[in-house]
């Protein structure tokens, strides 16, 4: 019931029939996602065998809906999938999302990814661009120190995109601001941004030293 009502408020919104034919790609998303949510119950080996290929079936659909030209069944595809009780909905969505050519979709992917994290891992380097002499203290202290900055994020506020964080005992705020993540305490601060492989990069300062730190986030 739950799904023909979705259905028909989506038919709804997409105006009745004479739009009916555009919206169908998102119907089946949408039909193919309560589908699946629904509890299994006991079944024999085959039926196990049958039910996962039809699952994969069903992933496969849903990997070429969120690369679907459409832009707007793209981003309706990942609200719906992110939204979803099946936890591999969801990071089909942000795997997708983190991988996309859309920067929007990539922010949402990136915002859905931070605000599920507890900490960020920011590996520190060496600035090569950097002059020699902010290298050298760079190495210096990269050397004395563990070359990793745990960034500890608390206090969520995903409507405003920001948070309270606690960078090694200091205290201080972040944000996403479209695909960046930029923090900032007492000593500490950086700007992530992006980059393929589900990888944030980008400057980070220490004490006035610079870095470039690197954190995964898959």
């Amino acid at each position: 019931m739950r799904r023909l009502l979705l259905t028909h408020s989506l038919i709804v919104l997409y105006g009745g029939d004479l739009m009916l034919k555009k919206a169908w790609p998102l119907l089946v998303f949408v039909l193919l996602i309560y589908t699946s949510a629904a509890s299994a119950e006991s079944m024999t080996a085959a039926e196990l065998i049958e039910k996962a290929r039809a699952d994969s079936r069903e992933i496969e659909e849903l990997k070429k809906v969120m690369e679907s030209p459409d832009r707007n069944l793209r981003l309706s595809a990942f609200e719906l999938m992110m939204n979803s009780d099946n936890s591999v909905y969801r990071e089909l969505a942000i795997e997708a999302g983190l991988s996309s050519t859309d920067n929007l979709l990539r922010s949402l992917a990136l915002k859905g990814t931070i605000f599920n994290m507890d900490a960020l891992y920011i590996d520190l380097s060496v600035d090569e661009n950097a002059p020699e002499d902010a290298q050298k203290k760079a190495r210096e202290m990269l050397g004395n120190e563990v070359p990793r900055l745990v960034i500890q994020l608390t206090s969520k506020n995903p409507e405003h995109d920001s948070m309270e964080v606690n960078a090694n005992g200091r205290r201080g705020g972040a944000e996403v601001q479209g695909i960046n993540f930029v923090f900032k305490t007492s000593y500490r601060a950086g700007t992530l941004s992006l980059k393929d492989g589900a990888v944030l990069q980008g400057p980070v300062s220490i004490n006035s030293i610079r870095f470039i730190g690197t954190a995964k986030l898959r």
